[in-house]
């Protein structure tokens, strides 16, 4: 038997005991889970626009991207849930050309009585104290400062004065430019009595900024989890295309990105709906959830499942993630027939228990659609494209660490006792091993032994010595979702 020295010279002739550090065979492989948040910052974080960096607190974030912008905020709600999994966000700059969403409200106040007013921000609630005979400027003067001295607020405060009808306001406006800021749920209510708040009709903000670039910025590094708050067609043509690319095989750096849509269930012929805005997507690692109406921001939504469902996967891409509790969220659960309309819609679904914390029910991609137009459920569930990433991941990496400095032969005869001579006998043996052992014993990513060993096939490619083509067929465990019973009953 030769053994295969690399450091020991076979010509040695000065007596000694000499041995090499061989650690291939010790250690197991595992890859580093990152997450991205995807927002546009403001003008005031000192971040550089289009480039991720790492982020470990909120107050770091605050300062990067701009107290109270959407990529502040994703941050500051993903580390609330997640701190296991290295969190980096993607600062995307407000376009040049765009506008801020803004809204006032009128305060009026005549022999006010000692109180506060109370104030709602993306179901974050402020209050402002109300004193005994307080003018209406004394009212908006406590509003302006409650709403600027809140964390991470999306929205600033200022108090306005009209000099012709001397009315009071306090307007509101968006701390970042685009329609981000249309999303903000603002509520504000007088508990005072002799004080009144009237809103006003809001003006929307205008144009998203694009994202088709610092994506490709994010180069060759990997980000396993995703959330991004934009949902407009052309910057998720980018978000999806840049994806799909991250998937192939000349890559293999891909991951899984939440987004959170918006408005009424709907359907497909209806604008600004949930059903109409999932039919455009179709991409098998973008994880649509449907917010619906509910209070808080999409990116804060599109933060919080990124953060919960990452930590659940990561260790274990085939999780069942039934009734997995996003404890931050607000929001009315759907009906029946709707959470089935918005699953075959590629939406993913949420119930709400008797305490008001929802909880997610299935988490399934948008892809639903294949190249010809057909419907295609091969995708249909995030645990596939987790699983089957995870599967090609850790093949890929143990082969590297087992089989590195190898040789290659076209035939499967007996090179000796430990030879590194890679055959086409040796990588079956490799695969059916790293399957039984590892993907159905030890993780319960796969199933069927029998028929995954019968899939294999391995050649040499025939007019090379340098390369090893092979075919194999992973049979996925599935989720215990649907149990169909006929009760016939005599």
């Amino acid at each position: 038997m030769a053994i295969p020295f690399t450091e020991i010279p076979a010509s040695l002739l000065v007596p000694g005991q000499y041995q090499e550090i061989d650690n291939s065979l010790a250690g197991s492989v595992s890859d580093v889970k990152r997450a991205l948040m995807i927002g546009t910052m403001a003008a005031s974080g000192t971040a550089t626009a289009g480039k991720a960096v790492q982020v470990r607190s909120a107050d770091k974030a605050k300062k990067l991207f701009g107290n109270g912008s959407p990529a502040a905020v994703m941050a500051a709600e993903f580390l609330s849930h997640n701190t296991t999994e290295e969190l980096y966000v993607l600062p995307i700059a407000e376009t040049t050309a765009g506008t801020k969403w803004n809204r006032s409200f009128v305060i009026a106040a005549a022999n006010a009585q000692e109180g506060s007013v109370a104030i709602a921000i993306n179901a974050t609630e402020l209050s402002a104290a109300v004193s005994e005979g307080a003018s209406a400027n004394d009212v908006a003067s406590a509003i302006t400062a409650a709403i600027n001295g809140a964390e991470n607020c999306p929205v600033e405060a200022e108090v306005v004065t009209d000099s012709e009808s001397n009315r009071i306001s306090v307007k509101l406006t968006s701390v970042v430019k685009g329609v981000t800021g249309n999303y903000n749920t603002i509520e504000i209510t007088s508990g005072a009595v002799g004080v009144s708040v009237t809103a006003q009709n809001a003006v929307e903000g205008t144009l998203s900024p694009e994202i088709e670039q610092p994506l490709k910025n994010l180069g060759s590094v990997r980000y396993h989890y995703m959330a991004c708050d934009f949902t407009d067609a052309r910057n998720l043509k980018a978000l999806a295309n840049e994806l799909n690319d991250r998937y192939t095989a000349m890559r293999q750096i891909d991951g899984r990105c939440f987004i959170a849509l918006s408005g009424e269930i709907g359907d497909v012929s209806t604008e600004n709906t949930l059903l109409y805005a999932a039919q455009s997507i179709n991409c098998p690692h973008i994880i649509s959830v449907s917010r619906g109406n509910a209070p808080q921001h999409p990116a804060f939504w599109a933060a919080a499942w990124c953060a919960v469902l990452s930590r659940r996967l990561a260790d274990d891409p085939a999780a069942n993630t039934t009734d997995t509790a996003i404890d931050d969220l607000m929001a009315d659960e759907f009906s029946f027939d709707d959470r089935q309309a918005l699953l075959a819609a590629g939406i993913s679904t949420y119930r709400v228990d008797t305490s008001g914390t929802v909880l997610v029910e299935r988490v399934v991609t948008s892809y639903t659609e294949n190249s010809d137009g057909a419907r295609d459920t091969s995708y249909l569930d995030m645990q596939v494209v987790e699983t089957i990433s995870a599967i090609r991941t850790y093949i890929n990496q143990l082969a590297r660490k087992r089989f590195k400095t190898w040789k290659l032969a076209r035939t499967d005869e007996n090179f000796g006792a430990g030879s590194k001579v890679m055959t086409p006998a040796v990588w079956r043996s490799f695969l059916a091993e790293v399957y039984q052992s590892v993907f159905i014993q030890e993780k319960q990513w796969c199933q069927d032994f029998e028929s995954y060993k019968d899939s294999i096939i391995v050649e040499v490619k025939s007019d090379s010595k340098t390369r090893l083509e092979y075919r194999h067929r992973p049979v996925l465990i599935g989720q215990f979702y649907v149990g169909a019973g006929l009760n016939q009953f005599m």
